[in-house]
């Protein structure tokens, strides 16, 4: 909130992941209502085990759907749980929420051995385990392009041009490419090498052939390669199970935070009315923190849509 009054530049939008709204791509959607019940029935299970190691009744649970969204839940026994100890509800409270973290870690690290990954992960993130390689990385590839219609996809890595290495993006330049070119393009994909015949064609004013590149890289750890459809599900199961650990530790009811917050204050404030203070208090700071954020990108760049 801070950036968007002092450094507009650095600030990045905060938008809720809402099917139909917010997600409109045939592929998206697909991918999102299908993680949504990968990421929340740990999530539940993970409350109900805690729950029941701490002697904590679970009364019921179940699964239920919301527009079109697969959802689980469980039921504690509220008596047995205002009982419990201060630890044991706040080791309740937080394992959901930490059994999306440890999903994201995994998921994180999958990640980090598979080539294209280095394409979405944060650079900060990915750099410490990637190399520079031979070649540049196909990143995308451009509906009715040349490259589309020659059989390149994304993800794969051109190693040369008509016999010229290419080493980064850079290199490209000193081609001078020239539209209705005919180019004999040296692409590894998955480990093997093929040739593809490309012409070069006249896109938006310049001569291409309709692919967005960037400087290969390789992962130090490299286990055999996905490909770039299981990459693009995993890094937005990684986004979704990342935010719903970090979402639900707000210390904002109705989410898993405001009963830890409550359980850390219950040895510490004996005071049942100042308790309530301060955890409005730290509700309505986790309110305007996430609407405002909301608000001000709605404001800054309008309802987007993925």
């Amino acid at each position: 909130m801070s950036l968007y009054f002092t450094a507009p530049s650095g600030f990045s939008a905060v938008v809720p992941l809402v099917p139909f709204v917010t997600i409109r791509s045939a592929p998206l959607l697909a991918i999102f209502l299908s993680a949504v019940p990968l990421l929340i029935i740990p999530h539940e299970l993970s409350h109900a085990l805690a729950a029941a190691a701490r002697g904590i009744k679970i009364k019921g649970g179940g699964f239920l759907l919301v527009a079109f969204l697969l959802g689980a839940f469980v039921e504690l026994d509220e008596e047995l749980f205002r009982k419990a100890s201060w630890r044991h509800r706040a080791v309740t409270a937080a394992a959901g929420p930490t059994a999306n973290a440890v999903i994201a870690g995994v998921i994180l690290a999958l990640l980090v051995t598979q080539p294209t990954s280095y394409l979405y992960l944060p650079q900060p993130v990915a750099a410490p385990f990637y190399a520079p390689a031979a070649g540049v990385m196909i990143a995308g590839v451009m509906p009715g392009s040349p490259a589309q219609r020659a059989g390149l996809s994304q993800g794969d890595v051109i190693l040369s041009i008509n016999g010229t290495p290419l080493r980064s993006v850079g290199d490209l330049t000193a081609l001078n490419l020239s539209a209705g070119e005919s180019l004999v393009l040296q692409v590894e994909r998955a480990g093997r090498v093929y040739t593809y015949n490309v012409s070069v064609a006249n896109i938006s004013g310049r001569a291409m052939i309709g692919v967005y590149l960037a400087n290969n890289m390789e992962p130090k750890l490299q286990l055999p390669y996905l490909g770039a459809s299981t990459d693009y599900f995993l890094m937005w199961m990684l986004v979704m199970s990342f935010a719903v650990a970090v979402f639900n530790m707000l210390p904002m009811a109705p989410f898993d935070g405001a009963i830890f917050m409550d359980a850390l204050l219950s040895p510490i404030i004996k005071d049942d009315s100042i308790k309530r203070l301060i955890l409005y208090a730290f509700y309505a700071i986790s309110a305007i923190l996430l609407m405002g954020n909301i608000m001000l990108s709605l404001i800054r760049f309008g309802v987007p849509s993925f």
